[in-house]
């Protein structure tokens, strides 16, 4: 299990290295950049492989010092999600960048190692430490192209994900407080306790801050100007990791230390399906008015991540499948929409949905990969997209939510008018556009590759569901859990 340890080591010393490499050795900087992409690809395909069972590695025992990593398939599941987006990101951003600084690539491998610091940590403490490494090396890259509307959105961003942070360590100094220990499985065995309106109090804390790094409504308005101006490659990290990174913390916190029961005799179950049914009817209508391609998909984003958190808060086996295998493909789907809406920026400086007008006879390719992306995010088949939101409705329904169901139903027809808005637009003759540079090679390859995951997922989802089906196991049952980790 020691690779589980160099998950998290690799990208901080790829940061490291590539910091003292800008200083001293430019000539190999690029080339440490893509050589340790690929190498972490490799590592990472070895961790997953090994997820199930799970199993702990034990760094050091000197108390609140001390680190526990665990690997299991929930935690896998992130770690598929950054072997399947990484390496493409920094093929597309070597390209896309241009004129390049050397500094998005050392914040794109501390945020990737933030990111897997939290889904593979087991203590609350190193949890929220991880968590702001992954936070503030994603607003330093929303802010990379320093234009007056990237400063302000990254502004917002950072005010808000600064407040997400409070109520998050607040809840997590009350959790020690009480409890002694910052480890989840030795939490959940002391709060059994505990009486019922202070842990209410402090999974409230823990929800509201978490909450506003989601983009729940009303929390959301960050978001768009936070992508409206930043480095198209980013976004696909941040739609696809960043964001559903807060998920998994949020997800893990309450259902290993909470527990099911508790979380449904407390309403919150309730509260969250109704939440995301609002979030995702608001998100959809305000994405229709848009007419900034960033900011469409931004909202698009909302949407899908209330979905997301509708699978897996209506507290069922169907349910945290539904949900987990949805945040895979949105992941995919997003990814796709973003590179391809990169490229048109790059080529044509296309920012409107007006400006890519016509671009559908002149990149027939990567114009059907955006009709594929559209349609998947949709939720139509025979795409990705379409199982996973199906499988949502099917666990709503299951679990007696039935408005909700109803709703995803009107929230697809919803997102179809404007993805539709935008495909028209692309197919609509026009003049022949002012080319400014043509896309290569390293453009293309990463968002055909994804373009063709929403494809295969679609047709064969048993690829993925192999390791998505044995989630609920170790947070239904959080007895599993714990006796793992303080087993290990």
């Amino acid at each position: 299990m020691e690779l589980a340890v160099w998950v998290i080591i690799l990208p901080l010393l790829t940061a490291f290295s590539l910091g003292i490499s800008k200083l001293y050795f430019k000539k190999i900087f690029f080339k440490l950049v893509i050589g340790s992409a690929i190498l972490y690809l490799y590592l990472l395909i070895l961790v997953i492989t090994t997820s199930y069972p799970p199993k702990v590695y034990s760094i050091g025992q000197w108390g609140l010092l001390g680190i526990n990593l665990m690997v299991d398939p929930l935690s896998a599941l992130f770690l598929l999600i950054i072997a399947l987006l990484f390496l493409p990101f920094i093929i597309f951003s070597m390209k896309y960048t241009k004129c390049i600084k050397h500094d998005y690539f050392i914040f794109s491998y501390l945020m990737v190692a933030g990111i897997s610091g939290m889904v593979l940590t087991t203590d609350l403490f190193n949890l929220y430490v991880f968590m702001e490494v992954s936070s503030l090396s994603s607003c330093a890259l929303s802010l990379y192209k320093k234009t007056d509307r990237g400063i302000e959105g990254t502004f917002k961003y950072l005010i808000m994900s600064t407040f997400g942070s409070f109520f998050i360590l607040l809840a997590t100094i009350l959790t020690y407080y009480l409890t002694g220990t910052l480890n989840m499985a030795e939490i959940s065995l002391a709060f059994e306790d505990t009486p019922f309106t202070i842990k209410s109090t402090i999974m409230a804390f823990f929800v509201f801050g978490y909450a506003i790094k989601i983009g729940l409504l009303p929390m959301h308005a960050w978001l768009p100007d936070a992508y409206e101006d930043s480095p198209i490659p980013y976004n696909v990290l941040s739609s696809g990791l960043v964001m559903k990174s807060a998920v998994y913390a949020l997800i893990r916190g309450l259902y290993i230390m909470f527990g099911i029961d508790f979380l449904d005799e407390s309403g919150l179950l309730t509260i969250v399906v109704f939440w995301g049914v609002i979030t995702f009817i608001t998100a959809h209508c305000l994405a229709f008015q848009q007419s900034n391609l960033n900011r469409l998909l931004a909202y698009s984003t909302i949407a899908q991540i209330a979905y997301i958190m509708i699978g897996l808060f209506v507290g069922t086996e169907a349910g945290l499948i539904a949900g987990s295998f949805h945040i895979l493909n949105h992941a995919i789907m997003k990814g796709t929409l973003f590179f391809v809406v990169g490229i048109f920026n790059y080529s044509l400086a296309a920012v409107e949905i007006e400006d890519i007008k016509g671009l559908g006879y002149k990149f027939p390719i990567l114009s059907f990969t955006f009709v594929v992306g559209s349609l998947a995010i949709v939720g139509l088949p025979p795409f990705n997209g379409f199982m996973s939101k199906w499988l949502i409705v099917e666990a709503a329904l299951e679990a007696g939510f039935t408005y909700a169901a109803f709703f995803i139903l009107v929230g697809t027809f919803l997102s179809l008018t404007y993805y539709l808005k935008v495909i028209v637009t692309l197919y609509t003759k026009n003049e022949k556009p002012l080319l400014i540079e043509e896309a290569g090679l390293s453009l293309k390859l990463p968002t055909i590759f994804l373009g063709s995951l929403c494809i295969v997922f679609g047709i064969v989802p048993s690829l993925p569901l192999h390791l998505i089906t044995k989630i609920p196991t170790f947070l239904l049952d959080n007895g599993d859990y714990i006796r793992i980790l303080i087993g290990g």
